[in-house]
């Protein structure tokens, strides 16, 4: 926000972020990651992301919910040369460029404990953390939840009927 406010009259400041990454997702980077990602979307940064060896869900999530391009490296031989053909023009010059295209995205989490993909899941409340069982207590957060009780049938009161039955 400072640079944007410092940027002289007339000119245009079109910041970006690019993430060169070399190491699995570490699930308690979950909430970090997801307070970056809703803050460049809000400001309209894009997320580049560089991936080596292994594939990441968040940056591919990240990078296309902001605009930005996720290319997965598997060969650091060919590291240079990604950063200076894809990464290194502006966003304007990429529509003119002949990119890698970006493969489908899934959106489907994994959970925190077992880093599977899940269809259906259990999300803490405060901290949006992912489960595929229902803790009480999230791992996370440490926030403390009650399991659900199903609400208490009261019995029917037998006067009403009675009354209704008097009166006819």
């Amino acid at each position: 926000q400072r640079c944007i406010r410092e940027t002289p009259v007339g000119e245009i400041l079109k910041p970006r972020i690019l993430v060169i990454k070399a190491a699995v997702d570490l699930p308690a980077q979950h909430l970090a990651i997801m307070n970056c990602i809703f803050a460049s979307q809000k400001q309209n940064i894009p997320i580049d992301s560089c991936v080596l060896w292994h594939t990441s869900g968040f940056l591919q999530q990240a990078s296309d919910i902001t605009g930005g391009i996720y290319i997965n490296i598997p060969e650091p031989a060919s590291l240079l040369q990604m950063l200076l053909w894809v990464f290194l023009p502006d966003v304007s010059s990429r529509t003119d460029l002949c990119l890698p295209s970006s493969s489908t995205v899934d959106y489907r989490a994994a959970c925190f404990c077992h880093q599977k993909l899940l269809d259906y899941g259990f999300v803490c409340s405060v901290c949006l953390a992912i489960f595929c069982q229902f803790t009480p207590i999230c791992p996370v957060c440490q926030s403390h939840f009650k399991l659900p009780t199903l609400p208490l049938s009261k019995p029917k009161k037998k006067k009403a009927k009675q009354q209704k039955s008097n009166k006819i």
